[in-house]
């Protein structure tokens, strides 16, 4: 029988394979963070936009213009760029050592824009008001909805790292029924990136809220660095 091949001769693919799957869950976490940040400092989620709507109704309900203010804000600017970045992304274009470079592009965009949400937060001394926290609640959103269109434009079948209810209703359904054990896996590490990123966001926010951007900055910056490293010959 044919010797199993060592670690150093797994082929290019499997390493770029194993990568992605890495980078998806730190994306997870980027996710989870900057939405514990954002509904502990501004007031609403930023990537969970089905939230936002339950927000933005309840505030219509209870009269409450300051809530609907904020879950609009939030809404517009995660619309805005999952449209503009999904035109943008039609065309995947040349392949990475991971993924398409459109989609490494499209988190360098990201990062740029979690560099001014830095910048903001740290000229508002970690506590955002007015319109100061909308720009910034704006901003974040914009950073969430170019993750998810540049995710999305993968094209693997409920992947997300931004919308993960779908994802955990198919674990828990397959969980019942046995069905997709292949993965699973996945799925359970970037739900439990998610939780990990948020529980990391508001620590840092309750602990130094002038840092608490820097983590979903630094995760990014992370992935973007890792996906651009060519694969193991």
């Amino acid at each position: 029988m044919a010797a199993e091949p060592s670690s150093e001769h797994v082929r290019p693919e499997a390493h770029a394979g194993r990568r992605h799957d890495v980078l998806v869950v730190v994306l997870a976490a980027v996710a989870g963070a900057t939405d514990a940040i954002s509904f502990l400092g501004l007031g609403v989620f930023t990537s969970v936009m089905t939230a936002n709507m339950v927000l933005l109704g309840l505030s219509a309900g209870q009269h409450n213009g300051t809530r609907a203010l904020h879950a609009g804000t939030a809404l517009a600017g995660f619309i805005a760029a999952t449209v503009l970045t999904s035109r943008l992304m039609t065309d995947a274009g040349q392949l990475g050592p991971v993924w398409p470079r459109k989609v490494s592009a499209a988190l360098m965009a990201e990062a740029v824009v979690l560099v001014a949400v830095t910048v903001g937060w740290e000229i508002a001394a970690g506590h955002p008001r007015g319109a100061v926290q909308l720009v910034l609640l704006a901003a974040l959103a914009v950073a969430m909805g170019i993750q998810g269109a540049a995710i999305r434009a993968l094209g693997i079948p409920g992947l997300s790292t931004t919308y993960l209810t779908g994802l955990l209703s198919a674990v828990l359904s397959d969980l019942a029924t046995g069905r997709g054990a292949s993965g699973r896996r996945r799925a359970i590490a970037i739900l439990l990136g998610l939780i990990l990123g948020a529980a990391g966001g508001g620590l840092l926010l309750v602990q130094a809220p002038r840092l608490a951007p820097l983590l979903p900055l630094a995760l990014l910056a992370a992935v973007i660095a890792a996906a651009a490293i060519p694969a193991r010959r």
